[in-house]
């Protein structure tokens, strides 16, 4: 009766052992045709994405599907761009894609496009104006890390279809949605809240874009004591950047900026006066123009 269990659990034990071994090469089978589903599914899956192109001009919408970009003369650009988000710190992207003109080229609004708004598929959106977007010259600065403009390169603004953020290695680049990314019009530029992830539609107006409020200051007298500061203030503090200059010369975007920050407060410091001087302060942001330039008295008493 033993020697009978024995065998039969013996006989159990072979058919175990030739299962878990079907089995193991069934799993392995079946992982590798995986792997190459989710291979082919992603470049299937790439190839799908789409973008809308809307606004003036365009009677409803047109669409056009990544292929269908790629095959458009001279549309694919690729390189590495420099980037400083509102922390602020500075950053990489590898990135390839389409270049925007081509798109608005193909839409026909390429000639009268003024605003360029680009939207997310969460509704998440930024505005451009034509001069910030396909005017200004835009570079790539390898130095941005260390604050310096050298050996700056020229890119495009595109809309990536690869990229890979925090990376200046053009082979680590990975097949995502369509990503706005610009270039720096100098190494101090804060780019990275411009770069909108998952665009699905391209908004275009023939409208003149405004210009920015102009700053104001506290204590709106412009008397202080020596030693005391003067804060700077706007209604839209988050969405612009406000450079200034107490020497009387007119402030441009290469000049101290007032407010670097979003997320660390104490780096936006008010200036501080120990003798009179002119202050003049300029409001940058995108999808307007740069305000009039504010002049300020300043007393110290």
């Amino acid at each position: 009766m033993c020697g009978r269990r024995y065998f039969y659990a013996a006989i159990m034990l072979i058919f175990v052992m030739l299962a878990a071994s079907c089995g193991s090469g069934a799993h392995d089978g079946s992982a590798q045709g995986q792997g190459t589903a989710q291979g082919q599914g992603a470049a299937q899956g790439q190839d799908a994405q789409e973008i809308s192109v809307s606004g003036d001009g365009i009677d409803g919408e047109l669409t056009f599907t990544l292929p269908e970009l790629k095959a458009m003369q001279d549309a694919v650009f690729e390189h590495v761009y420099s980037t400083i988000n509102n922390w602020p710190a500075a950053k990489f992207y590898a990135a390839r894609g389409i270049r925007v003109a081509t798109v608005l080229k193909a839409a026909g609004v390429l000639e009268t496009a003024k605003l360029i708004t680009f939207r997310s598929n969460d509704s998440y959106e930024v505005t451009l104006t034509r001069r910030q977007l396909l005017e200004d010259e835009q570079f790539y600065f390898p130095s941005v890390e260390s604050g310096s403009g050298e050996g700056a390169e020229k890119v495009e603004p595109i809309l990536a279809y690869e990229f890979k953020e925090g990376s200046s290695d053009m082979a680590k680049t990975m097949p995502e949605e369509f990503c706005l990314i610009i270039g720096q019009r100098n190494y101090a530029e804060h780019t990275n809240p411009a770069l909108v992830e998952n665009i699905k539609e391209i908004v275009v107006s023939a409208a003149p874009p405004e210009k920015w409020q102009q700053a104001g200051i506290f204590p709106v007298s412009g008397r202080v004591s020596a030693g005391d500061s003067i804060k700077l203030q706007h209604p839209e503090f988050g969405l612009v950047k406000l450079f200034y200059t107490v020497d009387g010369s007119d402030p441009t975007e290469m000049s101290a900026m007032y407010n670097p920050s979003t997320y660390q407060p104490e780096l936006n410091k008010p200036i501080v006066f120990n003798e009179s001087a002119v202050l003049k302060v300029l409001v940058t942001g995108y999808g307007r123009e740069d305000s009039d330039i504010a002049v300020f008295n300043i007393e110290v008493l």
